[in-house]
């Protein structure tokens, strides 16, 4: 029946058709959720059969999919029937089944089954499956035709429709599978690559329903399969309105389900492969066993069997026991295989794969193991879809692209796999390859033998490349085209043949760079066949070397090697042959067969390796004569512009060939000399040795060279890229005969050739060393034994220009420089046996300079050259190199004597070598002649300029002999010891050219003399001026070189070492003011000693070097009358100086001093022989200089406790009994004792005891005390205990002299060293009544560094009135860095000030005073105008002393209220009732104010146990006495006067004197530290180290012992600080002295150190109210006061008869008279 609405918009159209009534019974049910679950076996059991329905209904737009999870019917006459409602397709099945589903048309469906037998078993789950809207392409296909059912999504091969919803569903019987075989795939790509669940956009599902097993599948595949494990799939295809693909293309086909296979094992391995082995294997397999094992992979994948192991009962055709390999998409991978099989592969074309093993009832055998692998597909792209396959055929050609009109694939990646039979290989032959290899780790191809055990053969490749070959080990070989670049770079085409593997199994694969091959193989002797494979790069070819090559029949028919070039298929057969041959390749790879009969001898030993292709071969030869010439010019010279050519050269196997080559002009000079040539353009030559791969790589130009190889092939290969207008090389070539056992190509740049050893006769051995072109070759002979010179010698040949020396005797280390780059070293033994060491050599590579070049080679003993005579090429990068050469008993000793001064020592300068030694001394700021001695026989000279031009150089040498033990030193100082081991010694020192050498030797004293044989003689090799000592002093001996090196030749006698020390000591630049004194006479006194132009002012920037020698057994004494140079600064003597240095101590200690300022008289004397003196000037000041004579003094011989010198601040001096403490001196002693201190130190002696034999005049016994600058000279004797005797200088002679009669004490004195100042140039005595005086360069800035004193002096009864009208010097805290002081002579106490006054008056209390002027080395200021007056003293006026006697009263200053008068000295004694003090208040008190807290004027009282001087304003304070009598006395100077004061007195009682009074003594800081009495403590502000208190004003006593001072020093200070210090301080006041510091505040540069006159000090602090800080810390400590010894004045007499003076001198003719 049919209904039709009547309304326009709601419509529908219905069928309805009627039903059997469903039976009404618990099996019976009606199903209508979405999803759900029946099971027959839950239903109620029914004692009566009936028939069960489970009706299911779905929404109309919705199909019912039922899935049995398991389901028995037993009885087959009652099946169980699936039915649509609606269509009426039903499916009736019995019999047991599991996974298997049915799906319905439409949406209503009834499931009936009969329960009649109780084995019967339903159970199922159903949903609903929601209709496709798109029902033109959503079939429900019952069904699959025999040979399978093609489906394709809508519109293919065109793109699909957007917006797609198809649902296909596919159903098959019960009992079987489906497969779907996808030959195309091409859907809109996932979003997130490699993951197949991220397909969201453009879809395939698939479904299988009963396993619910599914997949969705986007992108793009190759052919790949999708079996079901049940009978019914579904397949969704949905698109989105975006990108259309062309979709898919499938056949989809019925298969039989597989039962569980039972035949094979299959174990999972740890890298998800799998072990797939027959059953029993390793034993042998079951009969008739047949079983079917499917693997399944994700579409995007493919499987490799890898048999490890295979042996199976072998048939014809393999119809007995076989194994087959079957692809779901392809069908069977390979025919069946059976047999015994070496290891072999099989490889999926897609990811299903089937293998099934069947056998018989016949022959078993071990069966199968195979490795399972599951390897990603690359990625399917547009355009990789053409280059991805399998290739079975027996041959055929690859080519990519495929279409050759296509451009090179590009963005993609490439799998071609080629598969031939288990018992095959493959070989491939590229034809063409170009692999773009802009970035070859994502363009490449890739070979490999398929093998997933073991070492796999692979290669990879990109590039440009040869035609090449590449052989397969395995029987599938896998190309593999990797292509990220989006740019089309992959193109070759390569033809592939199918070749049989090894009969044997006997094969090798060689694909390192080298290799050794030895046949026959390590278990492989029983072979007769094998097969060798030698592959390289594409780019190189195989070189192989055969060491032997031995058959016992030399019959090539039964004993050969082939040899074939797999590329270009030449070939060469080889049977026996006694010499070292090579074989090389035309391409990369290369097959060698080996064939022999196993009963005869066959060995073959080789090594390969592997050279360059060129890519070009323009123009080859080969050429077989046994000399011959090469030119380039042979060549067509278009043909080799910019292409590679290669000429081979191959002699007979038991010759090398020698090349020498001439007119050598290829690309670019070399730039500089190099150790290797380094050719970094395009043009250059290269020689190669083919058997042993010794290569030599050539360009720039060369005049001569050889290259000699060590076997019997070269290949000669050039390359040019401009047009030649030149020879680009010449070359003859020759064949030399190689010496059987000996015979040595040694090419290293350093290395050792030694005589073999044992020395035996009839013995012929040859090196060559071979350097690169532009080099030489040194051989440095350290053993040469070779004799006698009638048979036996060694001949040296340079093989370039085939000079030739023979040598043979015995030499000690010497050297030979080859001319060229090429020497044999031939040696010869006769047919004597001698007991011979024979001889070792080191060589080595050196350089030369370029062609064209200066370059000679000297042998003449003595010969003057000049530089530059020659013609250089390049003058902004020059050099010559000069070697110069003797015989090897001599060395060679070289002198410049003229160099051109060099500014930058590393573009230009000397380089001097010994070539046996290799001693080298690079010099280039020259400004002496100098000296350089080598070790042997030959040196190398090199000078060079890099930037600048070559310098000009005159030098000379000359042949010295070597005799003696050879001793070098090269160090700037040093010492070694010459044992009499050896009876003579050649001892060399060299410094720089710049230096001179002091010598120091000591050397065992003997009273007689030897000169003959026991001597040491020095001599400087460029002036050659010696000195030659025989005497030897007992003591250090020295000697001054002239330049830089000296050669000291020593003999010596047994037991007489030297010990010798050297030091290098810069030397002056050359200059007339250079002076060498030398002098032996004793006692002579010379003068000539001063300063350029002296009496007038000396030069500027000068630099003067003075040596003054005598003999060993003399000493220098040297008495400057007058010196004056500039003075001193912050860093001492540093602007002009004197340095006087004795060289005789240098290495005990520093016995030198530098001497500057205004200084006389001075004297230096030296300890040893010799001295050095320079004079240095800047170019500021200069003074007048100086004015000296020097004397040669007898050094005194050592003695016990006698003969001493003393350097020291202070020591002891005595005679040689109290030394040993013995009573009395001995009888005839002549002592010398000799006090030396620096030129500003005079000398105090302080004789202690003193008791010497009393004469008149002083003449048996007697001590000389000479002054040696002023000559002052004091004879004393007798005895004088605390005698003190000072010096005018800084030098003390004291003689010490006895006769053979009576003994005393003798003496015992300690001397010291007192400072003394020197005269500065800008002092002034000013003696004038009035004048003026002003900071030097007034009104401009003073200099730094001054220490000026002006001293004004007065009449007796005068003082002195100064005031500076200009005053402005540095600000700094307390005046420590520029100031002016002003001070009375005789008086302790100083006034110090800086910074800016207006107007600045000081009054002396003396008639003499001094004005200093000091200022630092940093900054300085315009300085002072000073004048100054000379006024009388006048006498105090007269204030009658008074006494105030009354129990009160008051009194008051002179003139009061009026000012004072100056110059008062008046009185005031109070004296009241014994038992009462007094009491003083001061009504009014002013007096002139401290300055610098000192008090001009003031009123002193006694306060407690001190005297208090008060001054200042001092109003209202009150004083209470501790006694009845109190003196007051006031003291005024001749400045400032004020009002003064007006006092009252009390008498009051003890007991009313108060606790405090007025004045108030200031608080004490604190309770603990009130009053500091030991020697020493610690002193500090308030609650340091935290912040002080505000408002603090207190004090801090010291007071120590009597006739001590104390010495407080301030370590630490960090107090407010602003302007003078007013507002928070520390100032120190001296109570005995009245001196004061000044106020201190801030912080400290360094600890500030004051030191009181008395034992009494005051520390007063004080704060304000604002700004606190950290304080003070600090310590003081006592000294104790000494007092001086009075000196009393001696008497004076003449002297008699005098000693001679050992320390030289005019003597005073005075004596002490005791």
């Amino acid at each position: 029946m049919n209904a039709l609405s009547s309304k326009v918009f709601n419509r529908f159209n219905a069928t309805y058709i009627t039903l059997e009534k469903a039976p009404s019974n618990g099996c019976s049910i009606v199903l209508v959720n979405e999803i759900g679950r029946y099971s027959s076996s839950t239903e109620v059991h029914v004692k009566t059969p009936w028939s069960c329905e489970a009706v299911i209904l779905a929404h109309p737009n919705e199909r019912v999919l039922v899935s049995f999870k398991d389901l028995y019917i037993p009885n087959c006459d009652h099946k169980i029937e699936m039915r649509d409602l609606l269509t009426g397709r039903s499916k009736a099945v019995c019999g047991k089944h599991a996974f298997v589903s049915w799906t319905s048309d439409s949406n209503q469906v009834a499931i009936t089954f009969d329960r009649s037998d109780s084995r019967t078993s339903v159970l199922f789950e159903y949903e609903f499956l929601l209709r496709s809207r798109n029902e033109s392409c959503s079939p429900l296909v019952v069904g699959l035709p025999a040979d399978g059912l093609r489906l394709t999504s809508p519109l293919f091969p065109r793109p699909y429709p957007s917006n797609l919803d198809c649902q296909i569903i596919l159903h098959t019987d019960f009992n079987q599978v489906i497969s779907l075989n996808f030959s195309e795939f091409t859907l809109e790509p996932a979003t997130e690559t490699n993951k197949i669940d991220s397909c969201v956009n453009d879809y395939l599902q698939i479904r299988d329903i009963a396993t619910e097993r599914i997949s969705r599948l986007c992108g793009s595949y190759h052919n790949f399969s999708w079996t079901s494990h049940s009978n019914e799939v579904v397949l969704t295809l949905r698109t989105n309105h975006l990108l259309d693909y062309i979709g898919y293309s499938l056949i989809a086909k019925s298969l039989f389900r597989l039962s569980n296979p039972d035949c094979v094992t299959i174990t999972q391995t740890a890298d998800n492969g799998y072990v797939l082995t027959s059953l029993n294997y390793p034993d042998e397999y079951p009969m008739d066993a047949s079983c079917t094992v499917f693997f399944q992979e994700y579409p995007n994948r493919y499987i490799i069997f890898d048999f490890e192991d295979f042996d199976v009962e072998d048939s014809e055709d393999c119809t007995n026991d076989y194994l087959e390999l079957t692809s779901s998409t392809s069908g069977p991978l390979c025919a069946r295989l059976c047999g015994k099989k070496e290891p072999f592969s099989v490889t999926s074309d897609s990811n299903e794969v089937s293998i099934t093993f069947k056998t018989n009832s016949k022959i078993q055998k071990s069966g199968f193991k195979a490795y399972c692998s599951i390897v990603n597909r690359p990625p399917r792209t547009l355009e990789n879809t053409e280059c991805s396959t399998m290739l079975r055929e027996k041959s055929g050609r690859i080519q990519l692209p495929t279409n050759p009109d296509w451009p090179p694939i590009r963005g993609s990646d490439c799998l071609i796999v080629i598969h031939a039979e288990p018992d095959e290989r493959i070989r491939l032959n590229f034809i063409d390859f170009v692999v773009s290899d802009l970035d070859s780790d994502r363009d490449f191809v890739e070979l490999y033998d398929i093998s997933l055990s073991g070492k796999t053969n692979k290669a990879t490749y990109s590039g440009h490349l040869h035609p090449f070959s590449w052989t397969s080990f395995r029987n599938e070989l896998v190309i593999y085209v990797r292509d990220e670049n989006e740019i089309s770079s992959v193109s070759f085409i390569a033809d592939y043949e199918i070749l049989p593997r090894s009969e044997d199994g006997c094969e090798l694969l060689f694909t390192n760079p080298t290799g050794i091959i030895s046949w026959p193989f390590d278990g492989e002797s029983k072979a007769e066949h094998c097969t060798v494979i030698i592959r390289t790069d594409p780019d190189k070819r195989v070189l192989i070397t055969f060491k032997t090559v031995r058959m016992d029949m030399a019959d090539c028919s039964q004993h050969s090697m082939t040899i074939k070039d797999t590329t270009t298929k030449r070939q060469s057969q080889y049977c026996s042959t006694l010499w070292e041959f090579s074989w090389l390749s035309d391409s990369d790879e290369v097959e060698m067969e080996f064939t022999r009969q196993l009963t005869n001898f066959a060995q073959v030993q080789a090594m390969y390796g592997v050279i360059p292709r060129t890519r070009i071969a323009a123009f080859n030869q080969f050429l077989t004569a046994p000399e011959g010439i090469i030119s380039s010019l042979e060549h067509n010279r278009d043909e080799i512009i910019g292409k590679n050519c290669t000429i081979f050269i191959q002699v007979e196997p038991e010759n090398s060939v020698v090349v020498t080559l001439t007119d050598f002009l290829i690309g670019d000079e070399q730039a500089e000399n190099t150790a290797t040539i380094t050719c970094t353009g395009q043009q250059f030559l290269e020689i190669k040795d083919l058997t042993t791969g010794r290569t030599n790589v050539y360009c720039g130009e060369f005049d001569l060279f050889t290259w000699t190889s060590d076997f019997n092939l070269v290949a000669i290969t050039f390359h040019i890229t401009t047009y030649p207008t030149y020879n680009v090389f010449r070359a003859v070539y020759r064949s030399l005969q190689q010496i059987e056992g000996c015979d040595n190509r040694l090419t290293a740049p350093t290395g050792i050739i030694e005589s073999p050893q044992p020395y035996n006769p009839n013995t012929n051995c040859r090196n060559i060393v071979h350097s690169e072109p532009g080099n030489l070759v040194t051989l440095t002979f350290t053993n040469f034994e070779v004799q006698p010179c009638e048979t036996d010698h060694v001949k040296l040949i340079d093989l370039g220009t085939l000079r030739t020396e023979v040598f043979c005797g015995s030499f000690d280390l010497f050297s030979w420089t080859s001319d060229t780059n090429e020497v044999s070293v031939y040696f010869v033994s006769g047919p004597k046996y001698m007991r011979n060491t024979g001889f070792k050599t080191e060589y080595r590579h050196v350089q030369r300079p370029l062609v064209n070049e200066c370059y000679l080679r000297k042998h003449d003993t003595t010969e003057l050259v000049t530089l530059p005579d020659f013609t250089i090429k390049d003058v902004q990068n020059a050099e010559c190199i000069i070697y110069v050469y003797n015989t090897p008993d001599n060395r060679i000793q070289f002198t410049v004597e003229e160099f051109d001064e060099v500014f930058n020592c590393s573009d230009s300068g000397i380089e001097l070598t010994d070539v046996a030694t290799e001693r080298t001394n690079t010099y280039c700021t020259i400004s002496h002649s100098f000296s350089w001695t080598a070790d042997t026989n030959e040196i190398k000279i090199r000078v060079f300029a890099k930037k600048d031009k070559l310098p000009r150089m005159i030098a000379k040498w000359k042949s010295v002999a070597r005799i003696g033990e050879p001793v070098i030193s090269l160090e700037d100082s040093g010492h070694i010891k010459l044992t009499s081991t050896f009876p003579t010694y050649q001892y060399l020192i060299h410094v720089e050219p710049n230096y001179r050498l002091i010598i120091n030797y000591m050397h065992e004293h003997d009273a007689i003399q030897h000169c003959n044989i026991d001597s040491i003689k020095i001599t400087d090799s460029t002036t050659l001026r010696f000195f030659q000592d025989c005497t030897f002093f007992d003591g250090i001996m020295s000697w001054v070189s002239d330049s830089n090196e000296v050669i000291i030749d020593a003999k010596q006698i047994a037991g007489h070492d030297t010990v010798l020390y050297y030091t290098r000591v810069l030397k002056a630049a050359p200059s007339e003011c250079n002076k060498v004194i030398t002098s032996d006479t004793n006692l002579e006194t010379n003068s000539g000693l001063e300063t350029a132009n002296y009496p007038g002012m000396y030069p500027n920037e000068l630099v003067c070097d003075m040596i003054m020698q005598t003999t060993s057994d003399n000493r220098i004494q040297v008495v400057f009358k007058k010196f004056w140079l500039e003075i001193p600064n912050h860093m001492g003597c540093h602007n002009d100086y004197l340095n006087v240095s004795d060289t005789s101590v240098g290495f005990h200690y520093d016995h030198s001093e530098r001497i500057c300022g205004r200084l006389e008289p001075i004297s230096w004397t030296s300890e040893g022989n010799s001295l050095l003196l320079r004079l240095q000037t800047d170019k500021t000041i200069a003074r007048t200089g100086y004015i000296a004579t020097y004397t040669i003094l007898k050094r005194p011989q050592p003695a016990p406790h006698c003969n001493k010198t003393y350097l020291g601040p202070n020591g002891v001096i005595s005679s040689p009994n109290f030394a040993v403490g013995l009573p009395q001196y001995s009888n005839d002693l002549l002592c010398y004792y000799f006090i030396k201190g620096n030129v500003l130190e005079r000398i105090l002696v302080h004789f202690v005891i003193f008791d010497v034999e009393l004469q008149t005049p002083c003449q048996p016994d007697y001590v000389q005390i000479e002054d040696v600058a002023t000559r002052k000279t004091n004879i004393i004797c007798g005895e004088h205990p605390n005698y003190i005797w000072e010096s005018e200088s800084n030098e003390v002679n004291i003689t010490f002299i006895t006769d053979g009669s009576r003994t005393f004490r003798g003496f015992n004195a300690t001397y010291t060293m007192e400072h003394k100042q020197g005269i500065s140039y800008c002092d002034e005595t000013l003696t004038d009544t009035t004048g003026t005086f002003h900071s030097p360069d007034f009104p401009a800035k003073y200099p730094n560094d001054l220490n000026c004193v002006y001293t004004i002096i007065a009449d007796p009864g005068h003082f002195i009135e100064v005031i500076f009208e200009f005053f402005e010097l540095e600000t700094s805290p307390h005046c420590t860095n520029d100031y002016v002081s002003l001070s009375n002579v005789g008086e302790g106490t100083s006034q110090r000030y800086c910074d800016k006054h207006n107007l600045l008056k000081w009054n002396s209390t003396t008639n003499s005073a001094t004005v200093t002027l000091h200022s630092d080395h940093v900054i300085t200021d315009n300085g002072f105008k000073a004048t100054y007056k000379i006024h009388q003293v006048f006498q105090p006026e007269t204030c009658s002393p008074i006494h105030l006697t009354t129990s009160s009263g008051m009194f008051q200053s002179p003139n009061y209220p009026s000012n004072y008068e100056n110059n008062l000295e008046c009185t005031y004694r109070i004296t009241v009732n014994p038992s009462r003090v007094i009491r003083i208040e001061f009504i009014e008190f002013e007096i002139e104010e401290p300055q610098s807290g000192f008090c001009a004027d003031y009123l002193q009282i006694p306060y407690a146990t001190q005297n208090l001087k008060l001054c200042g304003n001092l109003e209202k304070n009150v004083y209470i006495t501790d006694s009845n009598d109190v003196l007051l006395t006031l003291i005024t100077d001749g400045s400032n006067t004020l009002k003064g004061f007006k006092a009252m007195y009390t008498s009051v009682t003890m007991s009313d004197t108060p606790v405090t009074v007025a004045p108030t003594p200031l608080p004490f800081c604190s309770v603990e530290t009130s009053r500091l009495t030991g020697s020493y403590d610690i002193i500090h502000s308030l609650n340091f180290p935290a912040y002080y208190p505000n408002n603090v004003k207190c004090r801090t006593i010291i007071e120590t012992k009597k006739n001590t001072r104390i010495i407080i020093t301030i370590r630490f200070m960090d107090i407010e600080n602003y302007k003078l210090c007013d507002w928070d301080y520390l100032q120190i006041f001296d109570d005995v002295s009245g001196r004061s510091t000044e106020k201190l505040c801030g912080s400290l540069d360094a600890p500030f150190v004051w030191e009181s006159d008395g034992n009494l000090v005051t520390m007063i602090f004080k704060s304000d109210d604002i700004l606190a800080r950290t304080g003070y810390y600090g310590t003081y400590q006592s000294v104790e006061i000494v007092a001086p010894t009075p000196f009393k004045k001696p008497g004076i007499t003449k002297p008699k008869n005098r000693p001679p003076a050992p320390y030289g001198g005019n003597q005073n003719n005075y004596d002490f008279l005791g």
